[in-house]
């Protein structure tokens, strides 16, 4: 048994509960991917769409990683990044990178540490990664990513055979055939066959960005992904309608191409889908994510690069671009995105937020409840009742409502009764 102390932020409800390991090493490396899985599931641990970890940038930290996971060649050089930022998907796969966490880690740092500024190591398991500049903008609290400059999206992550240059950086992908069952699209339209178009950029994750006026074979689509944000709710059942006909199109589209188009993406692939308003000119967004396989509320990475490939084909007239993470609005209708470039790179803008710290009971050697890491499955009711029996004794419980040190609530795992 190990208690865990972590803290809970979000950035437009892109939400993570992050490890600080600056100081101490908290969880070896292998338990780094294990405790992924309790850290995001918000039934059997605490909920969130990724784990991430703040560690030291120096050498013994560097060559712990490489011993364990064989991702270089040479070792990366320590003397680059201050700190290490490492995120992970539910099942325990290390990803690249992610704005929305640098924005949270940026925060963090500022409000623990008091650094305004930092220089960190992204994009941990490629071969080469990258160095970022992460700080905030004290006069009004908000805090900033320098990504750099996208890059094309290299031939293990995106089979370049089946896509073509659009220009240095930019891939196009044309006619990408959606199937569905005779009636999935009825009402809104008689087709069971949606080809898809868009175009691919690397941002620190690998995107492909499908705008409306020229990626969906048929556009009445749009108006059911995205719902109008003045919601005029004249007929309020037809609008809830619409809504969780969108949601379900998005995750269909987004689970589809993850699985039946794996042989051109591999290593999976994020799905934005875009839309410009035409009254205030904002990139509208939604963002399926690879890893977690599912819509989450933002995308940093999924905005920079609608941002740059809407820059690129001139459908954006400057260079500080507004979008609205479009789920993001239903809950609040204000929220929007700043991007902006310069010659340093492409900067992301934003607010997160510090919800909760605490500390995680956390157990090695429970068993998932699925293979995609490679535990045994139950193969009995009573194995599966007690092995789900064991995931019940790590439900976080409120221990005490006292302030922490950033002004929430202070919550403590515990195993036995929830009190």
């Amino acid at each position: 048994m190990k208690n865990v102390p972590f803290f809970k932020s979000t950035s437009l409800g892109n939400n993570f509960v992050i490890v600080d390991e600056t100081h101490t090493p908290i969880l070896k490396e292998p338990e780094k991917s294990s405790f992924a899985y309790q850290a995001t599931n918000i039934n059997y641990g605490v909920g969130s769409d990724n784990f991430l970890i703040l560690q030291s940038c120096r050498p013994e930290i560097l060559r712990s990683i490489q011993t364990v996971r064989q991702y270089w060649d040479d070792l990366p050089d320590s003397r680059t990044a201050d700190y290490i930022f490492r995120m992970f998907e539910p099942n325990g796969v290390e990803a690249f990178c992610c704005a929305n966490g640098l924005l949270c880690i940026a925060q963090y740092l500022n409000l623990r540490y008091g650094v305004e500024s930092a220089q960190v190591m992204t994009e941990i398991p490629n071969s080469k990664p990258k160095v970022v500049s992460i700080g905030t903008h004290q006069k009004s609290w908000t805090y900033w990513a320098n990504l750099g400059h996208p890059r094309r999206i290299s031939s293990n992550i995106a089979d370049p055979t089946v896509t073509t240059p659009y220009d240095d950086v930019i891939d196009t992908l044309e006619n990408i055939n959606i199937t569905f069952r005779a009636y999935d699209l009825a009402p809104f339209v008689q087709e069971h066959l949606l080809k898809i178009s868009g175009y691919l950029v690397f941002t620190g994750e690998p995107h492909l960005i499908i705008f409306f006026d020229d990626g969906f074979s048929f556009k009445q689509l749009s108006d059911m992904i995205f719902i109008s944000s003045d919601r005029n709710i004249s007929k309020p059942a037809k609008i809830e309608k619409r809504i969780d006909f969108g949601t379900w199109l998005i995750h269909h589209i987004g689970t589809f191409v993850n699985k039946h188009y794996a042989y051109i993406f591999p290593a999976g692939i994020n799905i934005n889908f875009v839309k410009v308003n035409k009254k205030t000119g904002a990139l509208e967004m939604r963002c399926f994510e690879r890893g977690i396989n599912r819509e989450t509320l933002s995308c940093g990475t999924g905005a920079l690069a609608v941002s740059f490939v809407a820059s690129r084909l001139k459908l954006v007239k400057t260079n500080r671009i507004i979008l609205w993470p479009h789920r993001c609005r239903w809950n609040d209708p204000e929220a929007q995105i700043l991007v902006e470039e310069n010659r340093e790179g492409w900067l992301y803008h934003g607010q997160p937020v510090m919800l909760f710290e605490g500390v995680f009971a956390f157990e090695n050697s429970l068993k998932k409840q699925n293979n995609t890491m490679g535990f045994e499955r139950p193969t009995s009711d009573r194995e599966s009742h007690l092995h789900n029996q064991s995931f019940l004794t790590q439900f976080l419980r409120i221990y005490s409502q006292r302030k922490g040190p950033f002004g929430g609530i202070s919550l403590i795992g515990s195993i036995g009764k929830i009190s």
